[in-house]
């Protein structure tokens, strides 16, 4: 199957990059192609993501832009049957280092050169955007919200992106990207919009399977904004599982602060409003109306998964638990072991085998953290 850009909404076809989404219906795009996942094809020579690369979008498969993101740590907690995945050890600090090296992949063969990007984020997005422009030698423009931690600020200034902070919403904060991209030759590759980042989310379903000699845990935990990893890890299991590599997918358990958590309201068919009260410290877990929050509704049901909340008070005892035993992350990271600790003594005398998605690093928000101390 040759590789499109289809509307998940209407399933009509989209323009490659040109098309952010669906013109017709507004929807966001999905990369269809012919997938087939095989142990044998994997690139054992290459200690990064692009090990996997005969997996993902033919637009991957080729001279892909890296700095060498992927392949992180899957190790053992303190705690006995629980894991964590080390997504903060990625080039810039955050797992989103995988999504944007496969969407400048595919970008730099499909469309070959372009004047220059905008993105809009609240921080870890956009800072990994700006490093891998900064690697290819392409202008950039990051739009962020009034309220983006000191720390990402600084990041994506370094290296060398030109930075517009909005104050309002995280739609605001998008629409003046859009805008400014329009106005200015720019390709608009919103992480939240972009389908090609997904893929390469795909490859931390596959390191997980490889790195525990395919028998992956039983559920996994990780933190939901936009959806880009949850979806990515969902679809990577899903490949394995449809091509008799792994037998079941594991139950994929997405957690949100409960001050910010739409994709729990629209899991849970509740009413939204209590749960979009915002101000959350998990401060890169800002999305009240993710693109994609159906597909994620959707995906959690096909496959099993669930949506859990955690308090203000449950995400600070999870930092600081989670630093106590050596892993310095982000506080929006620790969201998903805060879900965890709920079930500690459960977990421990189950047989049960329990990953947690650690996504930032703790230098990225430390002028926060002083905050909840």
């Amino acid at each position: 199957m040759e590789e499109q850009i289809v509307c998940y909404s209407c399933g009509g076809v989209l323009k490659p990059f040109e098309e952010w989404r669906c013109s017709r219906c507004g929807g966001p795009g999905v990369v269809a192609y012919s997938r087939e996942f095989s142990v044998s094809k994997i690139k054992q020579h290459e200690k990064n993501m692009w090990r996997y690369r005969d997996f993902l979008p033919p637009s991957m498969r080729k001279n892909p832009v890296t700095l060498g993101e992927g392949y992180t740590p899957l190790v053992p907690a303190p705690t006995p049957n629980i894991y964590f995945k080390l997504e903060y050890l990625n080039p810039t600090g955050s797992f989103k280092d995988r999504g944007t090296a496969a969407m400048m992949t595919s970008l730099r063969n499909i469309l070959g050169t372009v004047r220059g990007v905008c993105e809009d984020s609240s921080g870890n997005a956009g800072a990994s955007v700006a490093a891998y422009c900064a690697f290819m030698g392409l202008p950039c423009v990051i739009f962020g919200g009034g309220s983006m931690v000191s720390e990402k600020v600084l990041q994506v200034r370094m290296y060398g992106a030109e930075l517009r902070l909005v104050e309002g919403s995280r739609q605001k904060v998008e629409e003046e990207a859009v805008n400014y991209a329009e106005r200015n030759g720019l390709l608009y590759v919103g992480h939240t919009w972009n389908p090609y980042l997904i893929e390469g989310m795909k490859t931390v379903a596959y390191e997980i399977a490889e790195q525990t000699g395919w028998n992956p845990p039983d559920i996994i935990y990780l933190p939901v904004s936009a959806g880009t990893l949850l979806l990515g890890l969902i679809k990577g299991f899903r490949d394995m599982v449809e091509a008799g590599v792994l037998e079941k997918i594991p139950r994929i358990v997405a957690v949100q602060p409960q001050l910010n958590a739409p994709l729990y309201a629209a899991h849970k068919k509740l009413n939204p409003a209590p749960f979009l009260m915002g101000g959350s410290v998990a401060d890169a877990l800002t999305q009240t109306n993710p693109p994609r929050l159906r597909q994620m509704v959707d995906m959690l049901e096909a496959f099993g998964g669930d949506v859990e909340i955690v308090s203000e008070e449950d995400i600070i005892k999870a930092h600081k638990q989670l630093a106590w035993a050596g892993f310095y992350t982000e506080l929006s990271s620790a969201t998903a072991y805060a879900a965890v600790r709920r079930r500690l003594d459960e977990i421990v005398s189950s047989q049960e085998k329990i990953l947690i998605i650690l996504t930032g690093l703790g230098h990225k928000s430390m002028e926060q953290m002083k905050l909840v101390q």
